[in-house]
């Protein structure tokens, strides 16, 4: 092989590797979200809060960032106008901690929505949402949710069928009655879509109560509320819940996401598990096992 023939080969190659090195996945984004923030009373006299952390990666530029309050929604019913903060600027390599954020930095007070950033530069954050018990004055009560590119979010099921772009939950407390569960479902995208959520019996793949469909409305939060006692769920451990959209509706950009939180009915301290996908990638339906398993 000549230099000259050697040359070409490894520029051709260099265009073939190339794509894969910027395609390199990152939490920073300029378009991400936060699942589910609220600062409303809670059970028995407890306050749900939430205090969230921004930060800029960038070693040389401020980012300027603007959180957007989602409020929640009933199935089939349309969005609140949304609620925006002022424009929140982060230095070079900076990170700001913004307590209770639905009371000073968005007004949002007595709200439970979905949160969504835009920022100038690709910036990265996380909440803490906490639900304190009535009269408590310390401890560090509270559950972590990372925030989440909107290009991560759930796109529609391909088939019927599919299990594959379906979202899976499967850290539930589910075997102790001293514990419930409440789902959360955020539409990142612009249109409105028609969702479907699961219990699964976790040896079995039995589906407690059938498929349930719910219809969220264009960037809002719907309230899925206690899922596992909703459908009679028997109360043992591993359950799973499952949030999909159903196939054949379309979607330009985003899409679904879904949390679970776990709260115990004694503390009112609570942790989360957010909804996870099984493939980076939408999986074209071809490539769809043919047997139907939730």
């Amino acid at each position: 092989m000549t230099p000259r023939i050697r040359a070409l080969a490894a520029a051709a190659l260099l265009l073939l590797v190339a794509p894969f090195v910027r395609a390199a996945y990152s939490p920073a984004t300029t378009s991400g979200w936060f699942i589910v923030a609220g600062r409303v009373p809670g059970l028995g006299g407890a306050q749900f809060r939430t205090d969230i952390w921004l930060f800029n990666p960038d070693a040389a530029q401020n980012a300027v960032v603007t959180l957007i309050f989602h409020g929640q929604v009933s199935s089939g019913g349309g969005a609140p106008a949304p609620i925006s903060s002022a424009p929140i600027t982060l230095a070079p390599r900076e990170t700001k901690y913004l307590a209770d954020v639905l009371l000073s930095t968005v007004p949002a007070d007595n709200q439970v929505g979905a949160l969504e950033w835009t920022s100038n530069l690709p910036i990265m954050g996380g909440l803490r949402s906490y639900t304190t018990p009535s009269g408590c004055t310390g401890g560090t009560f509270g559950a972590f949710q990372p925030g989440i590119p909107t290009t991560e979010s759930m796109t529609p099921k391909q088939v019927a069928g599919d299990t594959a772009n379906v979202l899976q939950i499967y850290g539930t407390s589910s075997g102790d009655t001293n514990y419930r569960t409440q789902l959360d479902v955020t539409n990142t995208s612009m249109s409105t879509l028609q969702i479907e959520v699961r219990v699964i019996d976790p040896v079995n793949s039995t589906i407690y109560g059938g498929t349930q469909t719910y219809t969220v409305a264009a960037k809002s939060l719907l309230r899925v509320g206690r899922i596992l006692e909703t459908l009679a769920a028997p109360v043992i451990n591993g359950l799973r819940i499952t949030v999909a959209i159903k196939e054949g509706q379309s979607v330009s950009s985003g899409g679904v996401l879904a949390v679970a939180s776990t709260l115990d009915n004694r503390s009112q301290d609570q942790y989360a598990f957010v909804g996870q996908r099984q493939s980076g990638t939408i999986v074209p339906a071809e490539a769809i096992p043919f047997e139907e398993t939730p």
